[in-house]
């Protein structure tokens, strides 16, 4: 076994793994067919309050089947628990950000005066009641401090005075398109990896759920420039290694850093592809120190869109296309709300591996009897 993997779902990093030629041992809340096939053993974690883990069920099977020692990479839903994070890292290192590097960018007062250091835009936040200042004529947001997933973001109501519930912030909305940006960096340095472009799948319970991502896309031109340096301070000021992304609102007025993601995400599907090296290779890589002189650009587009359950179902027993990645079983029990699958397209552009995504995604869900159009927002 060369490495663990521990992600709410681990089949982008178990893929990107196997891609680069490691034999990973992989820990997620699924264990879905695509996760097993690309990993040298998969084991599926117990939940705890809706889609986290359930942290005393997961540092014991690491414990009971990784050797100490055993070096883990992370993927997305351990940013609100950097105490999970520490308490794996006391025995199996953790090739990627420190749990501090992560408290401190998931903590929204210190992001929000890193970027203030840094004269990038960010949105108002606070942990407290909205002021007229700050809010005043906008719409706020309500987030879970270190959420990932947009699943737990809700519009607060208008006039809403009250301080945010624990463990949650508020942020003013800003208004525009989704954009994030891919970084490889080694501490002191970094790379940029692609761009992409992100889109909601809302129901009414979850408004700003993940829907998918699309790229490699060329930055609003205005604005390009000053996005990618501000990336890169953010990168180089918290000393950050690997694979990290960083998530914009952008408009024809201008742009707000909103997020920063200081571990693998979503788009390995659309950047770890050819002619690009494997990027878990890379992320290895970067963690000790060394960086690629320059990094190619696939030579396609790519899409990738998540289908959600609209009703408790059971899998059934039909074989899945191709195009599908996160299979579930046949006879898996799926609860309303929670992720089905992953779809994933390609195209000359990004325009048209989004239309053609779209179209699967619409044929996917006529064969499994779930709602015909898909609930994506731009």
């Amino acid at each position: 076994m060369d490495l663990a993997l521990i992600a709410l779902s681990a089949r982008p990093l178990a893929a990107s793994a196997a891609r680069a030629g490691f034999a990973a041992l992989s820990f997620d809340l699924f264990a879905d067919l695509d996760t097993c096939a690309h990993s040298a053993r998969c084991v599926r974690v117990h939940k705890k309050n809706g889609c986290a883990f359930d942290g005393d069920d997961l540092v014991q099977a690491l414990h009971s089947l990784a050797p100490a020692g055993l070096p883990v990479v992370l993927g997305g839903g351990l940013e609100h628990d950097p105490a999970l994070m520490a308490r794996i890292a006391e025995r199996n290192p953790i090739l990627g950000n420190a749990p501090q590097t992560v408290r401190v960018l998931k903590d929204p007062i210190a992001l929000a005066a890193l970027c203030a250091h840094l004269g990038i835009p960010h949105p108002p936040i606070t942990l407290e009641s909205p002021t007229a200042e700050a809010f005043a004529g906008a719409s706020v947001l309500e987030k879970k401090i270190g959420g990932a997933g947009g699943a737990h973001i809700r519009r607060r109501a208008a006039g809403d005075l009250s301080p945010p519930a624990p463990g949650y912030f508020l942020q003013r909305e800003v208004e525009g398109q989704s954009l994030s940006v891919l970084l490889l960096a080694n501490g002191s340095s970094a790379r940029l990896v692609g761009a992409s472009r992100q889109w909601r799948a809302e129901d009414p319970e979850h408004p700003f759920r993940y829907g998918g991502a699309a790229g490699p896309i060329v930055l609003p031109e205005a604005f390009a420039a000053q996005m990618q340096q501000g990336a890169l301070n953010v990168a180089l000021a918290c000393g950050l290694v690997g694979l990290v992304s960083v998530d914009f609102m952008v408009s024809d007025e201008g742009w707000f850093l909103v997020e920063v993601n200081p571990r693998l995400g979503a788009t390995l599907d659309i950047f770890d592809v050819d002619p690009l090296p494997p990027l878990m290779g890379l992320h290895l890589a970067a963690c000790g120190g060394r960086l690629p002189d320059v990094l190619p650009l696939p030579s396609e587009a790519h899409a990738a869109g998540v289908i959600y359950a609209d009703r408790d179902m059971v899998v059934p027993q039909e074989a899945w296309p191709a195009h599908v990645a996160d299979r579930p079983p046949a006879g898996a029990a799926v609860a309303k709300g929670s992720p089905l699958c992953t779809v994933r397209a390609t195209g000359p552009s990004v325009e048209i591996a989004e239309a053609r995504l779209m179209e699967l995604i619409r044929a996917l869900k006529r064969e499994l009897g779930l709602e015909p159009e898909p609930s994506v927002v731009p």
